[in-house]
């Protein structure tokens, strides 16, 4: 019976160099498993040069929104909504910019995992085709022919030897290459979708931080912006009674006031609406909740037409002037029916046109009706010495400064000839 002969040193270490080879690649293998889709938590907002300039506007903002605009000159108050609406500008801007990057980043985090899926397919295929030949190398050595080509000594045959270890030794390399390369590029794929999620998540959360501002920045805005209507429905209806007596403080006031309608067109705040002022229901009735003061019991004073309430004050007001060597005159309480008339010339005919549209929607701007204190008889625009006080430095002026609040009258700071009862 034939026995099989010791096999030589040289077969040996070439099943060894193939038991090492399975080794390795079954090791390879069991290493190469990678999870698609990991995430990382989102680090916080970086604070960069927007963030910082964003936070500017933010605190100027809330500086402007502190100006009193029933006082404050027009420079002013155009001044403070410059400010607000360049903060609400900004953070449009800014939420815009963010959901931009969070969209940016979420679509390349889902290519990312895509290219992922594809390079991990590509992966198990060639693991599969690593784990075949590694096993078939490990259950079928090279047999006996070939190691007694190795054994040969002659040059020729040993260069046919070389040749044959260096086929196999490439090949061996460059399936060892292609799981490092492939594996490596997977864990890149990887690493850029779970970079990109933490970006995507990242702006997201600053989109929503910048919401919540661009809210409250709006917020400030539109309450500004309400104040400078209320001031526009004293201030218009000033001009339009005193362009009939003083032509030229006339003008001058309904200058200012366009410029602060001007500044608030396009604003939403109270009251304000998209109406046309054409709507078919013509009326001279208030809708509820905006009625005007109903017409006051009437007392003139002195050529004043003031509610009876202040009729005493008024005369007190007038005498003690006069004893001091200054002659007032003016204008006190205006049917709000004039003002109606106006409104339907200049803003509509609708209910909501002649008593609800802010003042600065209408053409020219014109006052609500029912808003101002002269259609309740509680207000005077005063004249010295036959003439409007149209500055602080008029001596009429200066003498209700020091003298008015003790007749219950109050300046609107915005108007030195305009005197009324609010600051009681």
């Amino acid at each position: 019976m034939a026995t099989t002969p010791p096999r030589s040193d040289k077969q040996k270490r070439l099943n060894q160099r193939f038991f090492a080879l399975t080794a390795a690649v079954l090791v390879s293998i069991s290493t190469f498993g990678v999870a698609v889709g990991s995430s990382v938590d989102a680090g916080a907002v970086a604070t960069d040069a927007r963030t910082q300039r964003a936070n500017i506007r933010a605190e100027q903002a809330r500086v402007a929104a502190q100006v009193n605009v029933l006082e404050g000159s027009k420079a002013q108050v155009l001044a403070a909504l410059s400010t607000l609406n360049e903060n609400v500008r900004g953070q449009q801007a800014a939420l815009s910019e963010a959901r931009r990057q969070a969209e940016a980043s979420a679509a390349e985090a889902a290519q990312a995992e895509r290219d992922a899926a594809q390079t991990s397919r590509d992966l198990d295929a060639l693991r599969a085709r690593v784990a075949k030949y590694a096993v078939k190398a490990y259950v079928e050595p090279p047999d006996e022919a070939l190691m007694r080509r190795f054994e040969a000594t002659s040059a020729q045959e040993d260069a046919t030897r070389n040749a044959l270890l260096n086929m196999q030794s490439r090949t061996d390399t460059d399936v060892i290459d292609q799981l490092r390369s492939t594996k490596a590029r997977l864990e890149e794929q990887l690493s850029r979708a779970r970079q990109s999620k933490a970006e995507a998540e990242t702006h997201a959360a600053e989109a929503e931080g910048v919401l919540q501002t661009l809210s409250a920045a709006q917020a400030q805005q539109q309450a500004v912006a309400s104040q400078v209507r209320q001031r526009l429905d004293e201030t218009l209806s000033d001009a339009a009674f005193l362009s009939r007596m003083d032509a030229g403080l006339g003008r001058q006031i309904a200058d200012e006031a366009a410029a602060l309608a001007n500044a608030v067109i396009g604003i939403p705040g109270s009251g304000s609406g998209s109406g046309s002022g054409s709507g078919s229901t013509t009326t001279t009735t208030p809708p509820g909740g905006n009625s005007p003061y109903p017409t006051p019991a009437l007392t003139t004073v002195n050529g004043i037409t003031v509610a009876s309430s202040i009729a005493t004050r008024v005369r007190g007001l007038l005498n003690a002037a006069s004893a001091d060597g200054i002659n007032l005159s003016g204008y006190g309480y205006r049917d709000f029916n004039a003002q109606i008339a106006l409104r339907r010339q200049n803003c509509g005919t609708s209910q909501y046109a002649i008593w609800e549209m802010p003042p600065d929607v209408c053409s020219p701007p014109t006052a609500r009706p029912g808003y101002s204190y002269h259609e309740r008889g509680l207000a005077i625009d005063f004249m010295a010495n036959g003439r409007f006080i149209n500055s602080q430095s008029n001596p009429g002026f200066v003498w209700l400064a020091a003298n008015a609040a003790r007749f219950g009258l109050y300046n609107l700071p915005s108007e030195p000839w305009h005197w009324d009862t609010r600051g009681t």
